[in-house]
């Protein structure tokens, strides 16, 4: 690991970057567009070193949903299949929205994937850090990539939901390229909880903010129909193998059993109970389920569930 993801993977760092005072700089238009034209440099040196190497893509992959739904769990797994290059946390539609071509895109997806690959793949760092670091797989590269992505979800629902039209500028952008999205779905007592413990969000405030993004993913998959994929993270965890497989055939790859063993090797097969780590009261029980009702893709959750 080199000195500057030695500082920028340090505690020290991310909190001052998300909590302290870098938190209001960092999240500046101004630095915004710095740090977009920083990345349009090192994606324009990338293409000029290696112009050849994303050129048997056949898929784009943009995950949906909601952010503390194991979207990172699922986004390190299929990072580590040898054709497929995914990162995460990188809000790729913010690129496809900045005017980036397909080759600066790819490669800033690539960047991304050795990032997070040489950080261990950590995540919930301010709970129970946990790494999802598949042993001898590929996680951080590829043979030759076929799946290129990014598993940031929240972002990405919050700029789909904005502006429907970026499905559309991705496939102008990407012609003989396929997109596909992927929906993780979590028990929402979960994510908004964790919404609470890691965001300082009000019970009203987490509750509304996470009916905000169904209301957005409800469009998008009307828009979207097979073109994405809904995986239960409850589900998945219970059956890494049979979900794994899902997700791959999915994107067009196939999943040979020593990448799916590899990869279910390191799953906690119980999932998290986020929900009991804020107190619930029966008022914003009865609240979100009542909430939840009106979302096809949530049918079967509830607090006890």
């Amino acid at each position: 690991m080199n000195a500057w993801h030695l500082v920028s993977d340090s505690e020290a760092f991310r909190w001052f970057a998300k909590r302290g005072p870098g938190r209001v700089v960092l999240r500046s238009r101004a630095f915004g567009r710095i740090d977009t034209r920083r990345r349009h440099a090192l994606a324009s040196s990338a293409v000029r070193r290696d112009p050849d190497r994303f050129a048997h893509v056949r898929t784009f992959c943009v995950f949906v949903g909601h952010n503390k739904s194991g979207t990172s769990l699922l986004g390190g797994l299929l990072d580590a299949h040898h054709a497929i290059v995914l990162a995460d946390e990188l809000d790729v539609l913010r690129y496809v929205e900045a005017g980036f071509a397909r080759e600066h895109i790819f490669h800033l997806v690539a960047r991304g994937s050795r990032s997070e690959a040489r950080k261990g793949r950590v995540t919930a760092r301010r709970l129970q850090p946990y790494s999802y670091r598949v042993p001898g797989q590929w996680q951080g590269d590829a043979r030759v990539p076929i799946v290129v992505g990014d598993s940031t979800s929240g972002a990405s629902t919050r700029r789909l939901g904005a502006r429907p039209e970026l499905t559309r500028r991705i496939r102008a952008l990407m012609p003989g390229v396929d997109l596909r999205l992927i929906q993780v779905i979590r028990n929402p007592f979960d994510p908004i909880s964790l919404m609470m413990v890691r965001g300082g969000r009000s019970f009203a405030n987490a509750i509304d903010h996470y009916f905000a993004a169904c209301e957005a993913l409800a469009r998008i998959r009307r828009a979207e129909g097979a073109a994405l994929l809904p995986i239960r993270y409850e589900a998945f965890v219970g059956d890494p193998v049979a979900g794994l497989s899902a997700a791959c055939a999915f994107l067009g790859v196939d999943a040979d059993d020593d990448y799916v063993d590899a990869c279910a090797s390191i799953i906690r097969t119980q999932p998290d109970r986020g929900r009991e780590l804020v107190p619930w009261t029966r008022s914003w029980i009865d609240d979100v389920e009542r909430r939840l009702a009106r979302f096809d893709f949530l049918e079967g959750y509830a607090y006890g569930s």
